[in-house]
């Protein structure tokens, strides 16, 4: 019997060798270690956490066992260029198996577009030809995460790179480089649109944020500039529009909203990625007529410190740089431009950057102020407070000038391209101040009624100094920078719906060939030559115009000259007194400009190859 209880014994002792733990609690799955259960009196904690007295837990989450979904491994094969078309569509990502039905526990893994290499090349010409005018990034930080590839465990980070990409291949297409080191060829094998479309994608998975991640801001505002350059305006506003919700959930119009952890390059970051939307927002308002989402005087932020990327960083400012930047009245509590160096030895390029703003700042309030003498009925409000301004646009006018006229030489004379970064960052705040400047002033100018004369004469010194900036800078700042010249069109086409005399005649002859010689030398890609082209024509129509008028062909001229009266009266591109558009991209009203002797064409139809909407100069006469 004895015998019989032992044999019974030593079976269930067996029995208990041959069960298989399936799963080890938490503490030894953590150690890796092999985990037992000695007996029944151990209240079913292991022999481990019986010997560490450790809680015995099955607490983490259970994983599904076997092999990998597929979708998986398709990240792996993502390099070729047909790889990639098949997943990144502009306009349209096509979702892979992982996207419909998302693994809970996968996390998040970066698309393999182009390789490492070439994300390096595309970030140092973005140093080189956008970064001048859009600092978003802190030159020395931005090369450093991705030189480590940072970028690739974060999607965030993962946008902000893409969107980098997407403006510098687009820019690169439009033969935007000029620095003769980079192989363009190589580097535009995948399209912009792919890059965006990945920027896009990534930043579209945002949702509603605890808070919002910085680099979520600066990919929003990367991709309206690269939106710009496809001159797809709907989509620039798309992401305007999200840049400017995410502000406003957070509050990041006021300093004192942001988070408290972040240090020296990250504030002096969102400094400059604040006022460079703001510019963005003011210059959309202009070329778009369209509404001002942000105001100067409801925010709180300052400008970014007139330093070069080179002297700070997170440690601290240093002290032996060559500027005056430091100043409190700079760097802390003011949004004015404090100063103005002698020369580029002891001014920062960011001076000049910083007068840009300055520029907006004004033709924020030019904006307000003269589009509200305009309106054809007063309202309630303007009973209450009065008029918006007393001040009269030739004062507006000469303050700018005496502003500009201050500034140091190297932010007015734009030198030819060295392929120095530092010297040719001055070259491009000059080019951006000249541009920014006859912008401005072709507001002022066109909210007072002028003669034929006045208004050639203004068109001719935009073009002049337009002129005098090296074509290279030009090309660099691509599609933004030649909106500007919409303008100059607008002005034209106005003039030419007037009776002319032999010397107006000659002055619009010249600024038109002038503006075509300018825009065949930004041939770039977007629209230039073709409009060249159709300036050109029109020359000629003029001078037959003006050929049928000597011989006393002008029957027309004179019914045009009597319906529309004296040359200082309110001029095509204002608006009409019903406040209605034709059906024109300018903003004339039926019948206000009939053709003459069936010369002119509709200035619609020179500027209808322009890929933007110049229907900006039609600010009403004071």
């Amino acid at each position: 019997m004895a015998g019989l209880v032992l044999s019974d014994a030593a079976t269930q002792e067996g029995a208990k060798k041959l069960r298989r733990i399936t799963r080890a609690c938490d503490y030894c799955h953590r150690r890796s270690i092999r985990c037992r259960f000695p007996g029944q009196d151990d209240n079913n904690r292991c022999q481990n956490c019986v010997d560490f007295d450790q809680p015995c837990l099955f607490e983490r989450v259970v994983k599904r066992r076997g092999a990998k979904p597929r979708s998986q491994t398709l990240t792996s094969d993502r390099g070729s260029p047909e790889s990639i078309k098949q997943e990144y569509v502009y306009g349209d990502i096509c979702r892979t198996p992982s996207i419909v039905n998302p693994v809970p526990w996968q996390e998040w893994k970066a698309p393999r577009i182009v390789s490492q290499a070439t994300v390096m090349d595309l970030v140092k010409i973005y140093l080189e030809i956008v970064y001048p005018v859009f600092p978003i990034f802190h030159r020395a930080t931005l090369i450093r995460r991705v030189a480590k590839a940072e970028y690739l465990t974060n999607k965030y980070s993962f946008a902000a790179v893409m969107s980098i990409c997407a403006i510098v291949t687009a820019r690169l297409a439009d033969r935007a480089a000029y620095n003769p080191c980079w192989d363009v060829q190589e580097l535009t094998k995948v399209k912009s649109e792919v890059f965006y479309a990945a920027a896009v994608k990534e930043c579209g998975n945002a949702g509603a944020l605890d808070r919002t991640h910085f680099d979520l801001l600066r990919t929003c505002a990367c991709l309206a500039l690269t939106a710009i350059q496809y001159s797809k305006f709907r989509e620039f506003e798309t992401h305007m529009g999200k840049y400017h919700c995410l502000v406003a959930m957070d509050g990041l119009h006021d300093e004192a909203n942001w988070p408290k952890n972040i240090g020296i390059v990250e504030t002096e970051e969102r400094r400059r990625l604040f006022w460079t939307v703001y510019c963005l927002d003011i210059y959309s308002s202009v070329s778009r007529n369209g509404v001002i989402r942000s105001r100067e005087q409801q925010s709180n932020v300052v400008y970014p410190t007139e330093l070069d990327d080179d002297y700070f960083d997170d440690t601290g400012y240093r002290t032996d740089a060559p500027s005056s930047g430091l100043s409190s009245n700079n760097a802390t509590s003011s949004h004015s431009h404090s100063h103005v160096a002698t020369d580029a030895g002891s001014s920062s390029w960011l001076c000049g950057w910083n007068f840009i703003n300055d520029l907006y700042r004004v033709m924020e309030h030019v904006i307000t102020n003269f589009r509200d003498k305009g309106r054809q009925k007063r309202s309630f409000v303007s009973d209450i407070f009065g008029e918006a301004s007393a001040v009269p646009a030739s004062n507006v006018r000469d303050s700018i000038m005496n502003m500009y006229n201050n500034l140091p030489q190297c932010f007015k004379e734009t030198q030819p391209m060295t392929l120095d970064q530092t010297r040719d960052r001055y070259g491009y705040q000059a080019a951006s101040i000249t541009a920014t400047v006859q912008l401005l002033r072709m507001i002022l100018f066109s909210s007072a009624g002028a003669t034929i004369e006045d208004r050639c004469n203004v068109a001719s010194e935009v073009v002049d100094a337009f002129m005098r900036i090296p074509v290279q800078y030009l090309q660099a700042m691509s599609s933004p920078l030649v909106h500007h010249l919409a303008a100059i069109g607008s002005i034209l086409g106005s003039v030419c719906y007037e009776p002319l005399s032999e010397s107006s005649h000659l002055q619009v002859r010249i600024v038109l060939l002038a503006l075509a010689q300018l825009l065949e030398n930004l041939d770039h890609g977007i629209h230039s030559t073709a409009c060249a082209e159709k300036l050109r024509k029109l020359v000629i129509r003029v001078d037959e115009r003006m050929e049928n008028q000597r011989h006393g062909i002008n029957g027309p001229i004179a019914q045009f000259h009597e319906n529309s009266g004296s040359a200082g009266s309110p001029h095509p591109f204002s608006r009409s007194s019903s406040g209605d558009k034709s059906d024109g991209s300018n903003s004339m009203s039926t019948g206000s400009a009939p053709s003459i002797d069936g010369v002119f064409p509709p200035s619609n139809e020179i500027f209808d190859d322009w890929p933007w909407n110049h229907d900006y100069m039609h600010l009403p006469e004071s």
